[in-house]
C-alpha cells in the first residue's frame, strides 16, 4: 500500500463548467497518464455517486476502466493509493483528498472557482487546456508572513491547530498583527499555510481565525500572552531585511 508524507506530488487544474466537458476530458486524460507514469490505482473523488452515474463521461470511463470511486460520504477505504481526479470539490473536501496519505497525484475539476483558488495558489498546478489559475484576492504583508513563520515554529503541526496551546499561539500572533495595523485576508493566509507545511485542517482553522479578525471579532486568548513584548518590532525587522 502506497503512502507518502506531505504534498510533494504532481498536481493539475482542469477547466470549469464554463468550458462544458473540456475540464473532465482533460482531467480523465491526465489521470490515465499519471497512472501510467507514476503507478498506483486511480481514483475518482466526487460529491456523490449520482454525480458520477449521471455524467456520461464519468460513467462511461468508470464502466470501461473499473476505476475506484470515492465520495464525500463514502471514502476510499479499500483504495491502495494512486492518482486522484477530484471533480467539483469544495475547499474543505479538496483539502481532505489533497492530504490523504495515499494520494500521489491530484487533478482538480472545479465547479465554483472560489473553492479551489487558494489550493491552486499554494500548489501552482499544471494548467490543462483552457484552465486558468485565478489570482487569490488579497495580499500578505511581509510583516504578516514573518508572524506566520513564527507561528509555524511555535505550534505542533500534528495537532492541526486543535490543541488549546496551539490555538492560543495562533490567536496571539494574529491579534498582534491586527493591532499593529496589518490586514489578515483569509484566503492568502490559507494559501500561505498550505504552501508552508500546514495540513489542510490546520490551515482551515487558521483561515477561520483570520476571517474572524478581519470581520472585527476578537477570538478569546486563553492563558497568558505567549509572545515577547517586542515581537512586532522583530517581525518588522525580519520583513525589512528580507526585502533588502
Amino acid at each position: 500500500m502506497f503512502e507518502r508524507k506531505g504534498r510533494d506530488y504532481p498536481t493539475a487544474l482542469a477547466a470549469g463548467p464554463e468550458h462544458g466537458d473540456r475540464g473532465l476530458q482533460d482531467g480523465l486524460r491526465w489521470l490515465v497518464i499519471q497512472t501510467r507514469e507514476i503507478g498506483g490505482s486511480p481514483l475518482i473523488y466526487a460529491p456523490g455517486r449520482p454525480q458520477v452515474d449521471n455524467n456520461q463521461l464519468l460513467s462511461e470511463f468508470v464502466n470501461r476502466t473499473q476505476v475506484a470511486v470515492a465520495t464525500w460520504r463514502s471514502p476510499a477505504r479499500g483504495w491502495p493509493g494512486g492518482p486522484v481526479l477530484a471533480v467539483w470539490p469544495t475547499r474543505d473536501k479538496l483539502g481532505e483528498i489533497a492530504d490523504h496519505p495515499r494520494t500521489n497525484a491530484l487533478c482538480v475539476v472545479p465547479w465554483t472557482k472560489g473553492e479551489v483558488d487558494a489550493w491552486a495558489a499554494a500548489t501552482q498546478p499544471e494548467l490543462l487546456g483552457p484552465a486558468v489559475n485565478s489570482v487569490t484576492t488579497g495580499y500578505l504583508d511581509p510583516v504578516v508572513i514573518a508572524g506566520l513563520k513564527t507561528l509555524t515554529h511555535l505550534v505542533n503541526m500534528g495537532n492541526n491547530l486543535a490543541g488549546s496551546l496551539d490555538r492560543r499561539d495562533a490567536v496571539a500572533v494574529l491579534r498582534t498583527l491586527k493591532k499593529g495595523g496589518y490586514q489578515l485576508p483569509p484566503d492568502p493566509v490559507y494559501s500561505w499555510a498550505l504552501a508552508n507545511g500546514w495540513s489542510t485542517r490546520g490551515a482551515e482553522r487558521l483561515r477561520t481565525l483570520a476571517a474572524d479578525f478581519e470581520a472585527g471579532k476578537s477570538p478569546q486568548l486563553k492563558g497568558e500572552y505567549p509572545l515577547r513584548a517586542d515581537i512586532l518590532d522583530r517581525w518588522r525587522q525580519k520583513a525589512q531585511s528580507s526585502d533588502e
